[in-house]
């Protein structure tokens, strides 16, 4: 009696665990909630007196429309703007004065909604 208990026991042990495991497989990466994030980053340099301008926008799967904007004071010296899915590169320059700082911003919408970045404050 205690013998086929204990296989009863092992037995039943084994079914668990085999079931736990089947469990635990069943689920996807699609069955996972995707966290959205919504990337922006630019960069300004100078090169004599024109300044470069760049930046990107990325959040997933989302409509994004962006623009790059380059200031000086309240001035806008130079604009740029693209749209799309998942990823928007932003690429421009303009002619600046040197000894003069200016100020890029990268702004605009992801599905909707509003972003903006930090500003990045350089003097040519």
């Amino acid at each position: 009696m205690k013998k086929i208990l204990s296989i009863v026991l092992v037995l039943t042990l084994i079914l668990a665990v085999a079931a736990y495991a089947y469990a635990a497989d069943t689920s996807s990466p699609a069955d996972d909630p995707v966290i959205s994030e919504i990337v922006a980053s630019g960069s300004l340099t100078f090169s004599g007196t024109t300044a470069n301008c760049s930046g990107s926008v990325s959040d997933l799967n989302k409509n994004i429309v962006a623009t790059m904007t380059l200031s000086q004071g309240s001035t806008v010296v130079g604009s740029w703007s693209g749209s799309g899915t998942s990823y928007v590169p932003l690429n421009g320059s303009c002619t600046v004065t040197k000894g003069l700082s200016y100020t890029l911003v990268i702004s605009g919408t992801v599905n909707g909604v509003s972003f903006s970045t930090t500003p990045i404050t350089k003097t040519c």
